[in-house]
């Protein structure tokens, strides 16, 4: 199969490697879509992504759809071309979460993630044609939600429990900082969550456009000068730019 593989910093092949065979309690998936995150930017441009370093070549890709292309022993009710997702994680050890934050599975202290090189070995992602992952890791896509649609289905998770996370939102105002893709999710989650109003603020104007059909009511342009509104009850930031923060802060309201 092909694959597309960072073997260093600039160094970026589609390379051949062997097909792989699903062994007990695991699917092959046909890969269809795949979305480009940072981290694998930042994998291509420096060789690491964040405190991960390359330490040997590493495929790519931890946001991927496709479809079942065959199933290993003791894999029962997953029918051959089911169109899916994958959840990129998996917690490794098995010691008990704090009661606090039980069930959380995602602030487990150690996490492998497709694609990444976070553990040595690394973690292969989904850029190939072919990827096997444990059968409790596909999520079957809803009718009428293709492949590209659930490439980012990902992504569309953070922003989907950044609103969670929030207040109830219903009836009220949003700011969204950072209309990027993350940010763009936002948007959407937050009208969907039924926001009463959602402006969307970042530095250049093409993400405002993207973020305008994402939902977002009204922008703010803030390499034109324009300024944040105040007093705004529930605020996400989804630049991750430092000087961001002050701004941001300034903007939300007391006790938001």
């Amino acid at each position: 199969m092909k694959a597309v593989v960072v073997h260093g910093a600039k160094d970026l092949r589609v390379d051949e490697l062997p097909d792989p065979v699903p062994g007990g309690g695991e699917v092959l998936i046909a890969m269809e879509w795949g979305g480009i995150c940072e981290s694998d930017v930042a994998y291509w441009r420096h060789g690491a992504s964040g405190t991960a370093v390359l330490e040997h070549p590493l495929v790519l890709g931890h946001e991927m759809a496709g479809r079942v292309a065959g199933t290993g022993p003791g894999v029962t009710g997953i029918d051959l071309g089911t169109p899916v997702t994958v959840h990129p994680a998996t917690p490794v050890g098995n010691e008990p979460l704090p009661e606090r934050i039980a069930g959380r599975t995602n602030l487990y202290p150690r996490v492998r993630y497709c694609g990444s090189a976070a553990f040595t070995p690394h973690t292969d992602g989904g850029f190939s044609e072919l990827k096997v992952v444990r059968a409790d890791q596909i999520r079957a896509l809803p009718d009428g939600v293709g492949t590209d649609r659930g490439a980012l289905a990902e992504p569309l998770a953070v922003a989907m429990h950044a609103v969670g996370r929030a207040a109830d939102l219903t009836g009220r105002d949003v700011l969204v900082n950072g209309a990027g893709p993350i940010g763009a999710l936002v948007v959407a989650a937050a009208k969907y969550a039924g926001a009463r109003t959602v402006v969307a603020a970042d530095m250049a104007a093409a993400p405002l456009v993207i973020a305008r059909a994402m939902g977002a009511d009204s922008v703010v342009d803030l390499s034109a000068g324009e300024e944040l509104p105040a007093d705004v009850e529930i605020v996400f930031e989804a630049s991750g730019a430092a000087a961001a923060l002050g701004a941001v802060l300034r903007a939300t309201a007391r006790g938001g």
